[in-house]
């Protein structure tokens, strides 16, 4: 006898935030607790993202989904990187803002952090980003060549000479449209800064994709 039942109908999915049945992720109610930005693809007054095409970035960095983004970066839940990466792609997918891009790549960790981590979050949330949009994640010859600071503890112009010179590309990305996936844009600072390392490696245009933007 052959059966054809998957094992999502057997194991029914549980919310990562309450516990009750979900799909991909979170329950409606919790995702409804998430707080949406009237603009997501506006660009941050006073950022630094020159370098950058266009931002999507739909939710507020506020609890709960703060929470959230803290579980998976500092305490080990790295099945919410697939959660987080839902709720972006969704905004991505109705916003149409895939139609321009060539592939995905993800803020990359210094290997220090990497290894303390075991995972790299930025991996987590873009990987069903790319899965669900079929597009290639980039990931080999980028690196975070210099340790730096936590970008939370500093001032826009402190954010900025943290990661100067923070990354390098080691790699050609000749005429491809390139989506950065990150979980939180504040000033724009990271981004930019590895957007001009990919525009140098004569990538045609960069845009970047984050789950929540923080004031």
């Amino acid at each position: 006898m052959v059966y054809k039942f998957s094992l999502s109908r057997l194991i029914p999915e549980r919310c990562l935030s309450c516990g009750g049945r979900a799909r991909r992720g979170f329950c409606g109610g919790c995702r409804a607790e998430f707080l949406p930005l009237e603009a997501p693809q506006r660009p941050i007054p006073g950022g630094s993202i020159g370098a950058v095409a266009s931002i999507v970035t739909p939710y507020t960095y506020a609890d709960p989904l703060k929470s959230h983004i803290h579980a998976l970066k500092f305490s080990g839940a790295r099945l919410m990187g697939r959660a987080l990466g839902t709720l972006l792609v969704e905004q991505v997918v109705e916003l149409g803002a895939a139609a321009n891009v060539d592939a995905v790549v993800a803020v990359p960790l210094h290997r220090s952090r990497f290894l303390e981590r075991g995972y790299n979050q930025a991996v987590e949330i873009a990987r069903p980003v790319a899965g669900a949009l079929q597009l290639p994640l980039l990931l080999a010859g980028i690196r975070r060549q210099r340790h730096t600071r936590p970008q939370s503890d500093l001032s826009a112009a402190e954010r900025r000479a943290n990661v100067a010179g923070a990354f390098s590309v080691g790699r050609t990305f000749r005429g491809l449209r390139i989506a950065v996936i990150d979980d939180v844009v504040t000033t724009g600072a990271t981004v930019t800064a590895l957007a001009q390392k990919l525009l140098r490696a004569q990538a045609a245009a960069v845009c970047v994709w984050a789950v929540a933007r923080s004031a």
